[in-house]
């Protein structure tokens, strides 16, 4: 009676772990989606300023050289001037720094503009400067530009 009682204990152990070999081998598992990150409040404005910036970004050096030749366009200024306006709109607080040096050809000219004329010592350090950072700030904040 002994052997009987192994052989029932052994037979239920058998089909508890085939039920469970059965159901797990039978269920397949269910591929998992990564979600896409949602941008954080700071990076969508980083990408905005990023955005509104590469509207000009690759024809901006033509008009910093222009003034630096003496050329002044009162209509190109004027569209560069509401460009820089909207550029300094859409940065954020970390980028203030960087966006007033790489727009500072800009404000230099719309400071001679103001006063009527006269003549305009011109620099480009801040602008050499301010865009190699304006660059880095883009890319670090995922920012790619297409064409």
């Amino acid at each position: 009676m002994r052997f009987n009682g192994l052989i029932l204990i052994g037979v239920a152990l058998l089909l508890t772990g085939c039920a469970g070999n059965t159901g797990a081998a039978a269920e397949t598992p269910t591929p998992t989606r990564t979600p896409t990150p949602t941008p954080t409040a700071a990076q969508a404005s980083a990408l905005e300023l990023c955005e509104v910036a590469s509207e000009r970004l690759l024809d901006y050096p033509d008009y910093v050289l222009a003034i630096s030749e003496g050329k002044f366009d009162e209509a190109v200024h004027d569209e560069y001037n509401a460009w820089a306006g909207e550029v300094e709109n859409a940065a954020p607080a970390d980028a203030k720094a960087i966006v007033a040096k790489f727009l500072d050809p800009i404000r230099q000219v719309q400071a001679v503009v103001e006063r009527g004329g006269g003549s305009l010592s011109f620099t480009t350090d801040d602008f050499k400067s301010g865009n190699l950072e304006l660059l880095q700030y883009c890319v670090d904040a995922g920012y790619k530009m297409s064409d």
